[in-house]
């Protein structure tokens, strides 16, 4: 193969085939947090495995960002509204106003899996508002 480049020796990985996947590390940014798992070594604690997930990396670190910012959220639905807050939440609709209101979008296929019963008890306990009327249609269907 004419023109291709020196060839490399046996054994050995072309020169740039190296450069194109052996890139150099850069520094990590400040608020990094150190990558690492649940000790499963200690017995079982729900909690703790939960919170490991904030420094498991690839989804289990945007799952423990989700919880907190829902953590945010409830705590926020929680706090007393001012004079003002109530007043304007007064033109609202049957719920009681809060501090937060949550929003709910999921798609319908989530109603015929075992995220329904969540569904069901955010709904019923008003923690949530929204959802697709595709969604609601046929979660109303699978309740009968």
């Amino acid at each position: 193969m004419e023109g291709s480049g020196p060839m490399a020796a046996p054994g050995q990985a072309p020169a740039a085939a190296l450069r194109a996947v052996l890139k150099p590390s850069g520094p990590l940014p400040a608020q990094s947090l150190p990558v690492r798992g649940y000790d499963f070594a200690g017995g079982p604690d729900h909690a703790a495995l939960l919170r490991s997930f904030l420094t498991t990396g690839f989804q289990a670190t945007s799952f423990a960002q989700a919880v907190a910012e829902i953590h945010r959220m409830i705590a926020a639905k929680l706090e007393p509204l001012s004079a003002e807050e109530r007043d304007r939440a007064g033109l609202g609709g049957p719920r009681p106003p809060s501090g937060c209101t949550i929003f709910l979008g999921f798609t319908s296929n989530l109603i015929s899996s075992g995220v329904r019963e969540t569904i069901r008890y955010l709904v019923q306990h008003n923690m949530v508002r929204g959802g697709s009327p595709g969604a609601w249609f046929r979660w109303a269907q699978s309740c009968h």
